[in-house]
């Protein structure tokens, strides 16, 4: 097919304004629903012949046909929804101008951009003189944090390879890359410790000693705790400051998982739930998940500054990390990827066009919806809240008619139902005893209270 002319591309974009506004309509189904095997059937690669103009323009419906509408305001399905208009364009110039983030040379502004960013985000944790660097997801930040411990406590890793058994701790509410990130690392899934949570999903601080002082006694090497800022499922927050205290005493790397609650840094009215950051060792957040930059915004910082490229370093000064004036802004050196898109300028503009008490209102709007939804799922006979949230995630049962129906059984057919619909598109979470429970998410600033009367009506309508 031949490039696509300007009409083509305007008319693309028209398909997606439309798509946009289509969203605020209360007939608009959040997903055309199709199981996997009815949809694999729509898209078939058939390349024996290039498509034309308006087959190509058919394809492209065809696919937002059947695409979440992730900008829904009743989209809560997952740990981030909608995405603003300065990251739609900001997205729209990235791909434009197809820079790498490897170098400085390739991609000046933008690296001057993500440089200036991570300052400014260590700043406001009252983290002087750190580094940082972005990357793909808050899973690699958890991955890096744990690579830098292990280099900090050897650096003569990077040639001879795991020689000790080190013992890594996460409470048993922390997020399932640490898992991953052990495996990679060729740590040892045995050697991943798990403490203890309290009701709220809270660590235990006299857990994780108590497990630190065994580990040492098993001739283990303990290298890392991982707090969690915004756990998955309770949204809990982990005491940092006490167990920044434990860390300082056994000499732990101390990493903060704040992918999903780190944007609390942004409020002064909620910043006390991210308690005393400027002592921790490294801290993740996802701008996409709450602050509505789109896919993929994440942020790796760390107090030690140098530490990422000591670390990541290894060659390719022969024919890319060229000797200049400008050598001390590469990027790449300090990264575990080489190509890599500017992700930095969605949250440039998203920060710079809302400025600090824009990006403030946005959270504290969270928390208001936060209430309101809890206000409506009490006030309601038919609706059970499990538990007062900390955070964004909302977790509660509907209850049957019947008191002889298995409720559990009863709430996840429910939530299958509706996401067959299409109406509605929100979570579900079991605990360890079978208790299965609706996890409704508050992500989205567009989102409105009448938006959230609209979810509860519909998910009564369906009950």
């Amino acid at each position: 097919m031949k490039n696509l002319e300007n009409t083509q591309i305007n008319h693309v974009i028209s398909l997606l304004e439309n798509r946009l506004q289509q969203n605020e309509s209360p007939n608009t189904k959040v997903v055309n629903y199709l199981n996997a095997l009815d949809l694999e059937k729509k898209f078939k690669l058939d390349s024996s012949c290039p498509l034309t103009t308006e087959d190509y323009l058919e394809e492209i419906k065809k696919y937002l046909e059947y695409s979440v509408r992730t900008n829904h305001p009743l989209c809560n399905n997952q740990l981030f929804s909608g995405v603003n208009d300065e990251a739609v364009i900001a997205e729209l110039i990235s791909i434009v101008t197809n820079t790498t983030m490897a170098t400085f040379e390739m991609s000046p502004v933008a690296t001057v951009m993500e440089k200036e960013i991570i300052r400014k985000m260590n700043e406001t944790l009252g983290i002087s003189g750190g580094d940082g660097i972005m990357l793909t997801g808050g899973s690699n930040a958890n991955l890096m944090a744990m690579h830098l411990a292990r280099h900090r406590k050897n650096p003569n890793i990077k040639r001879t390879g795991n020689t000790e058994q080190y013992a890594v701790f996460v409470s048993d509410q922390a997020h399932y890359s640490h898992q991953k990130a052990m495996m990679l690392m060729g740590l040892g899934l045995d050697n991943l410790i798990n403490i203890k949570s309290n009701l709220k999903g809270q660590m235990y601080p006299l857990d994780l000693e108590e497990k630190i002082v065994d580990a040492i006694n098993n001739e283990k090497i303990p290298l890392l705790v991982c707090s969690t800022a915004g756990t998955t499922v309770m949204g809990a927050f982990d005491p940092i400051d006490k167990v920044t205290n434990i860390c300082r005493k056994y000499d732990l790397w101390h990493h903060v998982d704040g992918a999903w609650g780190g944007a609390v840094m942004f409020s002064s009215k909620y910043k006390h739930l991210l308690q005393d950051m400027s002592k921790v060792d490294s801290f993740a957040i996802d701008a996409h998940k709450l602050m509505g930059t789109g896919l993929i915004t994440s942020f790796f910082l760390t107090a030690h500054d140098g530490l990422l490229k000591e670390a990541n370093s290894a060659g390719g000064n022969s024919y890319i990390f060229h000797q200049s004036e400008n050598a001390a802004f590469d990027i790449g050196p300090k990264s575990l990827q080489c190509g890599r898109k500017n992700d930095a300028l969605k949250m440039w503009l998203t920060w710079k066009s809302k400025g600090d008490i824009g990006l403030e209102k946005v959270v504290n709007s969270h928390f208001e919806n936060k209430e309101y939804l809890v206000d409506l799922i009490e006030d309601n006979p038919r609706l059970k809240l499990l538990f007062k949230p900390e955070f964004l995630n909302v977790c509660y049962q509907v209850l049957p008619k019947d008191s002889n129906v298995d409720i559990n059984r009863f709430n996840f057919d429910l939530r299958f139902m509706l996401t067959q619909s299409g109406n509605v598109m929100t979570n579900f979470s079991s605990w360890p005893d079978g208790t299965t429970f609706f996890r409704h998410i508050i992500a989205d600033e567009k989102t409105t209270k009448n938006d959230l009367d609209r979810y509860i009506k519909t998910i009564l309508s369906f009950a």
